[in-house]
């Protein structure tokens, strides 16, 4: 089986086709690697650039409501940086490393942890931003994460891991029903293992 085939059509899948809309495949390809969002290949399987990712997750949420500041990826861990849009601006950092990857279940594990502060530029507003920040967690006993993740059906949370069950998000049903004659591509060719490295994430791929 042609592994390079089986990594692009895995960056298709992760990554999703509006990233490369417009224009013939060729043009599409040239466009993504002059913005550096084209994914690499590697000896297992693709490596995804972190300025693709933070595309994607700007994508991903209400710009009018949270913008998505950076992404920072690094052996170590990856981190997000989000500022969100209310009486207060609030800065929220989220740390997460991956975990394993139960790919019978089409489920990712990671881990993660997050930290809030004020986002505003003045000394005062930073000063009683964070305090507002303080006091709505402590009267709430809400976590911004967990709340979010029990709004999407493909979410599960346990503690501080979060598994993202893949075959539940739309945009990912079909291709992951995807069939090479009588066997479903994705049954015999899977994720094995994510890892963060410098300003990418490496998807290892293998057969399962």
């Amino acid at each position: 089986m042609n592994w390079i085939r089986i990594a692009f059509l895995f960056s298709a899948l992760v990554v999703g086709a509006p990233a490369v809309a417009g224009g013939s495949l060729l043009e599409k390809i040239d466009a993504l690697k002059a913005q550096g969002k084209l994914p690499g290949l590697a000896r297992d399987g693709i490596v995804l650039p972190r300025a693709l990712l933070l595309d994607e997750l700007r994508k991903s949420v209400d710009s009018k409501k949270t913008e998505v500041k950076d992404l920072i990826l690094t052996p170590e861990k990856g981190t997000v940086v989000l500022v969100t849009r209310n009486s207060v601006d609030t800065e929220l950092r989220v740390d997460f490393k991956f975990l394993e990857v139960d790919w019978p279940n089409r489920t990712v594990w990671m881990q993660y942890s997050e930290e809030a502060s004020s986002a505003s530029d003045t000394l005062l507003g930073r000063i009683f931003g964070t305090l507002a920040i303080a006091v709505f967690r402590a009267a709430s006993g809400s976590d911004r994460i967990e709340s979010a993740i029990d709004e999407k059906p493909y979410f599960k949370s346990e503690g501080n891991r979060i598994g993202i069950m893949l075959d539940k998000i739309p945009s990912l049903e079909k291709p992951l029903a995807t069939r090479v004659g009588r066997f479903r591509l994705f049954d015999l060719i899977g994720i094995r293992r994510l890892d963060t490295e410098k300003d990418a994430i490496h998807v290892a791929l293998g057969l399962v």
